[in-house]
């Protein structure tokens, strides 16, 4: 592989972090094309793991709605280490220790994914942008309740500088190339 300059809108695994926003079972129960989210969150979630990127859960007022959904952590025992931070703000932003957490690690990408896109998801993204982050939104790894509202977040983020991806794209980058262990171990999440 020759060594060049890429573009700084390509995501990197050492300049990136996963935020995952807010996958609750009451909050998926009625979320539009929720098996497609899933799978997806699951598919950044497990890239993540397996390239060293910090994976960063939300959870929003966890003592009334629960914590992470099973159906993200059963298929990611790792996910499972990483402690949600809780929050009652919509913005992931406004919790005490997010921000921390994010220029603590150094990185100046984030990836999101999650729920709900036009509430939870574009304001943090919004928010994340303002702070000086190049964020980036997985579109088909985040919903809302109806595809109107789905569309009306991902249009309102990407007219403020967010940059929308699909979740395959985004694994594609942040891997660069087939061949190496880390491509071959996701390659059946890839396809699946």
């Amino acid at each position: 592989m020759l060594d060049f300059e890429r573009h700084p809108n390509i995501l990197v695994p050492q300049q990136a972090v996963l935020v995952v926003v807010d996958m609750q079972e009451p909050f998926l129960n009625v979320m539009h094309e929720r098996e497609r989210l899933v799978a997806n969150v699951r598919l950044l979630v497990r890239t993540a793991v397996t390239l060293n990127i910090p994976v960063l859960p939300t959870t929003q007022y966890a003592e009334r709605m629960g914590g992470v959904s099973p159906a993200v952590t059963d298929h990611n025992r790792d996910f499972a280490v990483a402690r949600p931070i809780d929050k009652l703000c919509f913005s992931c932003a406004g919790v005490n220790g997010f921000l921390e957490h994010i220029a603590d690690s150094g990185r100046r990408q984030i990836l999101l994914c999650g729920v709900e896109t036009h509430i939870c998801v574009s304001q943090t993204a919004l928010d994340l942008t303002h702070q000086g982050y190049q964020v980036h939104v997985a579109a088909d790894a985040v919903s809302s309740r109806t595809l109107e509202k789905h569309k009306l977040g991902m249009e309102r983020m990407r007219d403020s500088g967010v940059l929308p991806c699909a979740a395959e794209a985004a694994v594609y980058e942040l891997l660069r190339e087939a061949g190496t262990p880390a491509f071959k171990s996701l390659l059946p999440f890839i396809k699946s």
